[in-house]
């Protein structure tokens, strides 16, 4: 296929008819912009809903009391959105069709899937591009995504297609039955046509710049990231980092597709590159971000010559298996076994079950249990290349008067955790931040 770009455009990019221009100033800028793939209006201001919000509320009414009484809303947003741009098609007919539809299925999904199949249907007249239904390229095996067969049908569909909208978040199983994904699973719809195209780059345009190397709202004024890699961008999501789903890397990843995170309202900014691999060389920090989450519980086993007892860390995470207990980590030493649970998991006396299980089964010599710790996760794939990078970490940690309760070291080389009282969580962050970015800038 010939070399093209494909966009997806968030909610905030798809709100009003004045953002739609912006995309399409954005599209028409650049003729490698041939499959753009879009998500349902989302939020104009800060305290407005967005319209898949709405849609969840008119699917619940529809499907148990039989009233449509909240559409009235939701068309008056397209109306309006359809008002402010010159389509070739009368919006009010159509969302009368589609409401229609709605009421012959009777489906969660079918329903609120209507956010994007609309906003699809608008970008592309506005284009002149050809509107495709993600029914007809996204295919799920029950309610899960079949990525083999969505990459087979996709490529077949979108061959024949020299420019496409697509409508993002949704697809069908083999019956025509309308399936959704995940709430941000447009971003995914996105990477699936990417690979399906073989692009040369997939841009997800938001309403951010890009990657920041902190939350803003704990470091004043983080440095963007540049560049990273998947690897990277997925020990920092899986740490709370987001500007795309968890789930978009890996149709992309699989085929060496670089990601590109820009920001519809800032087109001149670059963003972030996410490659499948960056050179040491190209890297201008040690630390590429920092991210983490709070609200954790850790549990400390302590029994002497634990390592003479077959499968005693095993049978102690069957126990958290049973109680539908997830363990984020479980860094061990001599005699001692650790385990590093989200505390929501241990709720409604699943902790003091735990525990009782582990005395009574287990005959440990201590249990220690040390509750509102937080993970923060300092990621870069050049920190291990350099010992002086560690003891500028604990460096930072210690003369902050921060207490360590737990290091973890990524067995991929690209991060390093580190278990925290929650109550130092933001000191911690700001001090290796400023230990590593700032310094490094101001030199």
């Amino acid at each position: 296929m010939k070399k093209v770009k494909v966009s997806k455009f968030g909610g905030t990019s798809m709100a009003t008819a004045e953002t739609i221009k912006k995309v399409v100033n954005i599209i028409k800028s650049d003729e490698e912009r041939k499959y753009i793939v879009v998500s349902a209006p989302g939020k104009r201001f800060t305290d407005d809903v967005k319209i898949t919000d709405m849609l969840y509320q008119l699917a619940d009414e529809i499907m148990h009391r039989h009233t449509t009484t909240s559409y009235a809303p939701i068309k008056e947003r397209f109306l309006e959105i359809a008002n402010g741009l010159n389509l070739s098609f009368s919006m009010n007919d159509l969302l009368d069709h589609v409401l229609v539809e709605m009421l012959e299925d009777e489906t969660l999904e079918f329903i609120v899937s209507r956010g994007e199949y609309l906003s699809a249907i608008i970008l592309a007249d506005v284009l002149g591009y050809e509107f495709v239904d993600a029914k007809d390229l996204v295919r799920f095996k029950g309610s899960k995504l079949d990525y083999q067969l969505t990459h087979k049908t996709a490529r077949k569909v979108l061959k024949t297609k020299e420019h496409a909208v697509i409508s993002g978040f949704y697809g069908a199983n083999i019956r025509g039955d309308i399936k959704i994904l995940p709430r941000g699973g447009a971003d995914v719809s996105g990477a699936l046509v990417a690979r399906a195209v073989m692009a040369k780059v997939y841009e997800n345009w938001t309403d951010r710049d890009g990657f920041l190397m902190c939350d803003p709202r704990i470091v004043e004024n983080p440095h963007l990231i540049d560049m990273m890699t998947y690897r990277e961008l997925r020990a920092l999501s899986f740490m709370g980092a987001s500007v795309l789903h968890s789930d978009t890397f890996y149709p992309v990843q699989k085929e060496g597709i670089p990601i590109n995170a820009r920001n519809t309202f800032n087109p001149s900014c670059p963003g972030t590159f996410i490659y499948d691999y960056v050179p040491a060389s190209k890297s201008k920090n040690v630390i590429t971000g920092i991210a983490g989450l709070n609200n954790f519980t850790l549990i400390i086993i302590e029994k002497h010559l634990m390592n003479e007892v077959p499968g005693f860390d095993r049978r102690i995470l069957s126990f958290c298996e049973k109680l539908d207990i997830s363990v984020e980590h479980f860094p061990s030493g001599t005699d001692t076994f650790s385990m590093m649970i989200e505390s929501k998991y241990l709720v409604e006396d699943k902790k003091e079950i735990l525990i009782n299980q582990i005395k009574k089964t287990m005959k440990p010599d201590n249990v220690e249990v040390l509750d509102n710790i937080s993970l923060i996760s300092i990621v870069g794939r050049n920190l291990m290349a350099n010992k002086y990078n560690m003891l500028k970490l604990f460096s930072a940690l210690v003369n902050t008067n921060i207490t360590l309760r737990m290091i973890d070291y990524g067995s991929n080389g690209t991060n390093i955790v580190i278990g925290v009282d929650d109550i130092d969580y933001e000191y911690a962050i700001n001090a290796v931040y400023n230990e590593f970015i700032r310094e490094d800038h101001e030199r």
